[in-house]
């Protein structure tokens, strides 16, 4: 494929993935009509313009669609990791829905990376979940300040955090003292 090409002349990795991930977002639309919703690390790279780097790009979607399209643009399977070594791009597929919920599914946001092409991301308020439970539960300390620059993210976009759904998400996943010393400042 020769947009693949066009990815191999790019030399930033955060912009590569991204447009990787809408590159990718885009022919699961056309091929399934879905697009996969983009989780985790690469979600966090997005929202911060690469201030947050991952190596590889989880994803929730279609599994078959998503592999078909994975090996015909020339990616190898071990476990549920994807690699092309030629982009030097991992894809790691977490299943076909968000452990969140349908809710959070509603929730996702369509953010252009160029032109007309998009990715499907995680909330910011869900992102923001998963940063306290890395906190709390893996004892990752930096996933703290990460869920507060997402905070500062959503005021940048000019955007209320909806603080009852991050609440209510807080409770359930057992972090909301972390939210409440994150909301406090």
């Amino acid at each position: 494929m020769d947009i693949l090409k066009e990815l191999n002349k790019i030399e930033d990795p955060v912009k590569k993935r991204a447009l990787f991930a809408a590159l990718l977002s885009n022919e699961s639309e056309n091929r399934c009509g879905e697009m996969p919703i983009v989780v985790g690390g690469e979600a966090l790279e997005i929202y911060t313009q690469g201030g947050y780097t991952t190596g590889d790009i989880d994803l929730k979607g279609p599994k078959d669609c998503i592999e078909d399209i994975l090996k015909e643009w020339g990616f190898s399977k071990k476990g549920r990791l994807w690699f092309n070594s030629d982009l030097d791009i991992y894809i790691d597929w977490l299943g076909g829905e968000l452990d969140e919920g349908p809710e959070a599914a509603e929730r996702t946001n369509l953010v252009i990376i160029k032109d007309s092409l998009k990715v499907r991301l995680l909330s910011i308020e869900d992102l923001i979940i998963d940063r306290l439970n890395a906190a709390k539960h893996w004892k990752d300390e930096d996933s703290l300040m990460w869920a507060g620059v997402l905070v500062r993210v959503k005021a940048a976009l000019n955007e209320q955090l909806d603080l009852e759904y991050l609440l209510r998400r807080a409770k359930a996943e057992e972090v909301e003292d972390l939210l409440e010393q994150l909301l406090r400042g």
